[in-house]
């Protein structure tokens, strides 16, 4: 999910938070009953759940609005354990059809409604799934909304069918894998179809029914998760309400040591049993709300302002998919009732190459600004080890999927033989200077690069620097965000464009708002950029199909998730058999040969993660855990929080 923010000074933090505490006394927000207070450091984009799930799928919208809407199944936290939600039972086995299909059913929970009051059928999954499935101008819905909606609509997906009021059929051209299947087409959100079959047939009636469905603004939409929208106050908070049909209420899940879960929903009268029930020792209970009437969501525009509240109690705590920036931990470790808890990080931060443009669609170019850039200097030498370096796509913090032996340009070499190795690898692939660069006094304190004229002559930089068909490079932009937005990123910027002038590299950085690089990289009309660093939180740890849905050339659309425009055929091919791949044991190898060919290629170049450090106040909000990977924060909204005051 891309994250957003926009900080600003103190002063004008502190004046939105009045306006925020002003805006809910005037307009009667709180109400009766009790309000949750919770931090947030960018506003929403959206209240539409086909554009949050879609070109709007930032975090902020989701730790707002993300619990709305239901799915079949869930990756329960703590332990990211496939738990059915909306469905009875895990779905049936795949049985092959006489005309070469296959299908599998989900049975449905009995007695689930909508805020409005009807009940929940297979018509509302049918629905929509069959949005996803429509084909408009050649390519499916899901695809052209883009987002994450084509991971729950795989190529093989062709039929959703209605078998009964609480039975659904899904039929495909072949047997699918775990990541069409399990961790695919069963993790899709679940919209009313009465709510929204109307605004789906306008929007088909329109030249661009996929614009005209994501404009949509959802008023009253009947939804099925714990808590409903209520109301969005531009730039000063949203907020959502109790859901009093919840059909998940005093609903207990219950993990066990041996790996077995029970769930109880004596509202329903539901029972279920998983991976073995009652196996050893109880490890942990949740049992469901929601236990808070409201939560506020307010916008803050930087750390400084949020942690100024915490430590006085004006909220509970802050969400921010970067974490508590190290300079606040020290001022609130020593704050009365307020704790800190580190998890490791589940995400990296990284710079992409467009590769649609020169020169970074030159592999030897984008390896010899990898080989630039020192990452180990930085963490240790200027971050002084509050950053962990990373250079696979999978980060070592999921150990089952991540590969240690990839390929790592510049690996343990000295700011000269960095510099040397880079000039090198460009010159072997036609690039050239009108002076070269040339690395004097290595190792010392007279360090230098300086410039050599063709007759040998020296000057005092590299200069000239020409693309393989003799043409001088343009100069290139580095999008990155700004020091009040995440000084990590900013200064990783200011290093990269550094290293790159060094060698006569025309790089520039320049330190921006995040919507301004959200806004030029998914760009209405394409990928609008040269080069860019922001950072990803990666969805389900315990399949990691962003590997298909960031590279593979399917997904080099406007809106999509391929950025760069990768292509690579055997990535490609890797790709859809990680999709197909029947177990895990099958689809880890395929995993660990992806992350390598990503490390030779370099559309990403992965550069570092910091562990996930939170903070909140003991005496207003209870957490039902505090260790997860990613952080409690990437699994917000929690039916389970309850608030103390």
């Amino acid at each position: 999910m891309r994250n957003r923010n926009l900080m600003k000074g103190r002063k004008e933090a502190s004046m939105r938070r009045s306006v925020v505490v002003a805006a809910v006394v005037l307009m009667g927000v709180v109400g009766l009953g009790q309000v949750l207070d919770v931090g947030i450091f960018e506003d929403l984009t959206t209240t539409n759940i086909w554009a949050r799930i879609g070109p709007d799928a930032t975090v902020w919208n989701t730790y707002v609005s993300g619990g709305q809407h239901g799915g079949l199944y869930v990756s329960a936290a703590p332990y990211w354990t496939f738990v059915p939600s909306l469905a009875a039972d895990f779905p049936s086995d795949f049985v092959e059809n006489a005309d070469g299909t296959w299908t599998a059913t989900v049975e449905l929970r009995a007695g689930i409604k909508w805020t409005d009051g009807t009940p929940f059928t297979a018509d509302d999954v049918v629905f929509t799934y069959n949005v996803l499935l429509t084909e408009i101008g050649g390519g499916r819905f899901g695809i052209l909304l883009g987002g994450n909606w084509p991971s729950y609509v795989p190529d093989a997906l062709v039929a959703v069918e209605k078998v009964n009021d609480l039975t659904v059929a899904f039929v495909y051209s072949m047997e699918p894998g775990l990541g069409e299947w399990t961790f695919g087409a069963l993790f899709s959100p679940i919209v009313q179809k009465a709510y929204w079959e109307p605004h789906f047939q306008a929007a088909l009636g329109t030249d661009d029914p996929t614009r005209n469905l994501l404009r949509v603004t959802p008023t009253g939409e009947p939804i099925l998760g714990g808590y409903q929208f209520v109301q969005w106050q531009p730039g000063a908070f949203a907020q959502m309400n109790k859901n009093p049909t919840y059909y998940g209420t005093g609903e207990t899940l219950t993990f066990y040591e041996g790996g077995g879960f029970t769930i109880a929903n004596p509202k329903l009268g539901f029972d279920l049993e998983g991976y073995g029930g009652v196996t050893g020792k109880l490890d942990l209970s949740l049992t469901e709300g929601p236990y808070v009437d409201s939560i506020l969501y307010s916008v803050f525009l930087n750390q400084d302002a949020a942690v100024l509240a915490l430590q006085g109690g004006q909220i509970a705590t802050f969400l921010n998919p970067l974490g508590l920036a190290s300079g606040f931990q020290q001022r609130l470790a020593a704050t009365p009732n307020v704790q800190i808890v580190s998890n490791p990080p589940w995400g990296f931060r990284y710079m992409a190459f467009n590769m649609r443009r020169a020169p970074m669609d030159n592999a030897a170019f984008r390896h010899a600004v990898a080989t630039l850039i020192d990452r180990e200097f930085l963490a240790e030498g200027v971050f002084q080890g509050i950053i962990v370096s990373m250079y696979s796509a999978v980060p070592d913090s999921n150990p089952f999927w991540h590969n240690p032996n990839v390929t790592i340009y510049g690996e343990g070499m000295t700011r000269a033989q960095r510099v040397e190795e880079a000039v090198r690898i460009l010159k072997e692939a036609g690039f050239s200077w009108d002076a070269e660069p040339k690395v004097v006094f290595p190792g010392t304190g007279n360090q230098a690069v300086i410039g050599v004229l063709p007759d040998g002559r020296e000057v005092a930089a590299p200069r000239g620097f020409k693309l393989p068909d003799g043409t001088y490079c343009p100069e290139l932009e580095l999008l990155a965000p700004s020091a009040g937005y995440d000084p990590l990123r900013a200064t990783f910027g200011l290093y990269i464009e550094q290293w790159a002038r060094e060698i006569g590299l025309p790089i520039r950085a320049n330190l921006t708002g995040f919507n301004v690089i959200v806004d030029k990289v998914w760009a209405l009309d394409g990928f609008n950029y040269d080069m860019y660093i922001l950072g990803w939180s990666l969805g389900n740890p315990a399949f990691p199909d962003y590997l298909y849905y960031f590279w593979h050339s399917d997904m080099d659309f406007i809106d999509g998730w391929n950025t760069p425009g990768y292509h690579n055929d055997e990535f490609d091919q890797l790709a859809s058999e990680f999709l197909a791949a029947q177990s895990v044991d099958e689809a880890r190898p395929l995993v660990f040969r992806m992350q390598e060919i990503l490390a030779d290629d370099v559309p990403y170049i992965i550069l570092f993660d910091s562990p996930i450090v939170e903070a909140f106040r003991t005496d207003m909000i209870q957490l039902p855990y505090t260790e997860v990977l990613g952080g409690v924060q990437f699994v917000w909204p929690l039916t389970t929080v309850r608030a103390l005051k």
